[in-house]
C-alpha cells in the first residue's frame, strides 16, 4: 500500500496513480481507504480541482520513499549474485571427516573469487538437517541420503570405497589383510554417536560375522592416530584415508569383504532452489568435491 500512497502523492491524484501503477481506479481508491484507516488521517484532501496532501502525508513521504527504494534495492540484489562484491555469509553443514577432506579447497576458491563472503562449516545432527535447511540455519549440507533428507533437493557427489588402515610394522598385517586377520584384530571405530554399528558391521552381519571394537573415537582424525600408535585397525573411506596420510603414514589396505558405501550428496532446501547465491555455492562445492 505504501507504493499506492507514493504514486498518489507524486502523480497528484487517484486517476494518475492508477495509470502509473497499471491498476484500476477502484483498486487505488480501496487502497487509499485502507491507508486512511491505518494512519487515522485523510492523507489527501480535495481543494478545488486538485488533490492536496495533508500535513501528515507531507511528513511521511520522504521516509516512505526511502523505504520503497530500500525494498527495490533488496529485490535487485536478490535477483543477482556477484561473488566479487558480495558480503553474504554462508553456512555449510559438514561432518568432521568431510570437513577435513573438502573444506579447505572450497575456502581457497571462495577467498580468491569472493573476498567479502564469509563461510562457516557447521556440524549438524542428521535427523535435524531438513529443519536446519528450512530455517536457513544451513545454506547447504553434505551427507549421505537418509530418511531425514526426504523432501530436500539433492545431487550425488561421489561414491567411495571402504579400506582398512593399519600401522606400518603391524605384527600381523603387512601389505594385505584377509577376512580372518580382519576378524582377529581389535578395531577402533570413529563416530560422533556414543554407540551403534558402522557400515562395516552391517556388512559383516550379512556374512554372519562380528568384529571386536575395542576403542571408539569421536572423529576419524583421532582414530587414525590411534592406529598409528597401536595394533588396532580402522575401517574408513578411501578418500578419507588418502587425506589423512600426511598425519601418519599408516598402511591402506583393501577391505577383505564387499560393502558399498552410500554416496555422498549435496543437499539444499527447495526454497533455496532459485537463490543466485545458493546456486553459486552449490556449483562451487560440486566442482571441488568432484576434483577432490
Amino acid at each position: 500500500m505504501l507504493g499506492t500512497f507514493e504514486a498518489i502523492y507524486t502523480h497528484g491524484g487517484v486517476t494518475a496513480a492508477a495509470r502509473h501503477l497499471h491498476l484500476s481506479q477502484s483498486a487505488i481508491s480501496h487502497a487509499l481507504a485502507r491507508l486512511r484507516v491505518a494512519f487515522d488521517d485523510e492523507l489527501f484532501v480535495r481543494v478545488g480541482n486538485a488533490i492536496v496532501p495533508t500535513a501528515l502525508a507531507r511528513s511521511i513521504i520522504d521516509p516512505v520513499r526511502d523505504a520503497l527504494q530500500g525494498v527495490e534495492q533488496a529485490l535487485v540484489a536478490a535477483a543477482r549474485f556477484d561473488p566479487a562484491t558480495s558480503t553474504r555469509a554462508f553456512r555449510i553443514g559438514l561432518r568432521q571427516a568431510n570437513e577435513a577432506r573438502v573444506f579447505a579447497a572450497i575456502v581457497a576458491h571462495v577467498v580468491r573469487a569472493a573476498p567479502g563472503v564469509t563461510l562457516a562449516s557447521v556440524n549438524f545432527r542428521r535427523s535435524d538437517v531438513a529443519e536446519e535447511l528450512a530455517r536457513g540455519d544451513l545454506d547447504l549440507a553434505i551427507d549421505v541420503a537418509s530418511d531425514a533428507t526426504i523432501g530436500l533437493r539433492a545431487v550425488p557427489l561421489q561414491t567411495d570405497t571402504m579400506v582398512v588402515a593399519a600401522r606400518r610394522g603391524h605384527p600381523n598385517i603387512a601389505g594385505t589383510i584377509d577376512l580372518a586377520a580382519y576378524l582377529a584384530a581389535d578395531h577402533v571405530q570413529a563416530s560422533p554417536r556414543r554407540s551403534g554399528p558402522g557400515l562395516e558391521d552391517e556388512g559383516l552381519a550379512a556374512l554372519g560375522e562380528t568384529r571386536r571394537v575395542a576403542i571408539r573415537c569421536q572423529n576419524i582424525w583421532s582414530a587414525w592416530q590411534v592406529v598409528a600408535q597401536s595394533d588396532l585397525i580402522l575401517t574408513l573411506l578411501g578418500t578419507h584415508a588418502a587425506t589423512l596420510l600426511p598425519v601418519a603414514d599408516n598402511q591402506i589396505l583393501p577391505l577383505p569383504f564387499a560393502i558399498t558405501p552410500r554416496p555422498l550428496q549435496l543437499l539444499w532446501h527447495p526454497a533455496a532452489e532459485r537463490d543466485p547465491g545458493n546456486i553459486w555455492l552449490r556449483q562451487l562445492v560440486q566442482e571441488h568435491i568432484a576434483a577432490a
